[in-house]
C-alpha cells in the first residue's frame, strides 16, 4: 500500500506543519515548494526514504504533467495529496489587471484543478484509496477590501469540489476542501503587519477562538487524508475559530 502524500507547498506554513504531521504518523512525503532551499531546510533532518524533495513552481500549469509524471516515478502512486500552495495580492479592484487576475489563479485554481486531474490517472494514485485535499479560505466568502480575485479563486477552487468528487469516487478518491479563516502564516502575518494597531485589534476580535496555527489545520488535514475519513467525499469544511459564529454588537439608534 502506497504510504506517500504530496504536499504541494510544503515549505512554511499550512503545508509545511501538515507534512511534518504526516511524518510523525508514518506517511511519507512528497514535499514541494518553488523554493528548493526552504524546502531542504524544512526537513533537513528527514531521511530521503520518508521525504522525496521536488521543488516546483505551480505558476508553470502549462508543465505540470512532467512534475506529476516525475513525482509518480519517485512514488509509484499517491495515497493522498494536499495542495496547500497559494498567493494573496491584495489591491482595489480597479487596479487588478487581467495579468495579474491570470496569476493568481494560475497558482490558488488552475495549479489544483490540473493537479488532481493528473495524478486521478491509472498508475498515479493508489487504486485501494486515495485523498485529495485543497485549502480554500474565507476570502471566498466575505467582503474584505481588495481580495476580489483572491476570494474569487478561492471560490472556483470550491466550485471545483462537488462534480469532480463525483467523478472521482468511481476510482476510490476521495476529493474536499477547507475553507480556513485568519492562520498565523507568513503570508497572513505579512498582510496583518501592514494594519494599523485598531486594524489588528478588530481583526482579532472576530475570532473568539483567537487567529489559528498552522497545526489546528494540520490536524484535521491528517484526518481527510486517512482511512478514518474514508466515507467522506465532496464536501468543503470551515474552519475558522469560531469567526463565522461569533456575536456582532451593533450600536442601537441613539444609544
Amino acid at each position: 500500500m502506497s504510504r506517500w502524500v504530496l504536499v504541494a507547498g510544503a515549505s512554511r506554513g499550512i503545508g509545511r506543519a501538515a507534512a511534518q504531521l504526516l511524518l510523525e504518523e508514518g506517511r511519507s512525503v512528497v514535499a514541494s515548494a518553488r523554493g528548493e532551499a526552504a524546502l531542504r531546510e524544512a526537513f533537513a533532518n528527514v531521511g530521503e526514504d520518508q521525504v522525496k524533495i521536488v521543488p516546483f513552481d505551480f505558476s508553470r500549469v502549462e508543465d505540470l504533467e512532467g512534475y506529476a509524471a516525475e513525482v509518480t516515478g519517485l512514488t509509484g502512486g499517491l495515497s493522498g495529496m494536499l495542495y496547500s500552495a497559494g498567493i494573496q495580492k491584495t489591491l482595489p479592484l480597479t487596479q487588478s489587471k487581467f495579468a495579474l487576475a491570470e496569476e493568481i489563479f494560475r497558482v490558488n485554481a488552475f495549479a489544483a484543478f490540473e493537479l488532481t486531474r493528473l495524478f486521478a490517472k491509472k498508475g498515479a494514485y493508489a487504486p485501494n484509496g486515495t485523498s485529495f485535499v485543497l485549502i480554500s479560505s474565507l476570502a471566498a466568502h466575505e467582503g474584505a477590501l481588495g481580495t476580489a480575485l483572491y476570494g474569487a479563486s478561492k471560490g472556483a477552487l470550491e466550485g471545483f469540489i462537488p462534480a469532480a468528487a463525483s467523478e472521482l469516487a468511481a476510482k476510490k478518491i476521495r476529493l474536499n476542501s477547507l475553507i480556513l479563516g485568519t492562520v498565523k502564516t507568513d503570508m497572513s502575518m505579512r498582510f496583518i503587519g501592514k494594519m494599523s494597531e485598531g486594524q489588528k485589534k478588530s481583526l482579532l476580535a472576530e475570532y473568539p477562538l483567537g487567529l489559528g496555527e498552522p497545526e489546528d489545520a494540520a490536524h484535521f488535514i491528517a484526518y481527510l487524508l486517512s482511512e478514518k475519513a474514508r466515507w467522506i467525499t465532496g464536501q468543503t469544511f470551515t474552519l475558522d475559530g469560531g469567526h463565522s459564529v461569533r456575536v456582532v454588537y451593533t450600536a442601537k439608534e441613539g444609544g
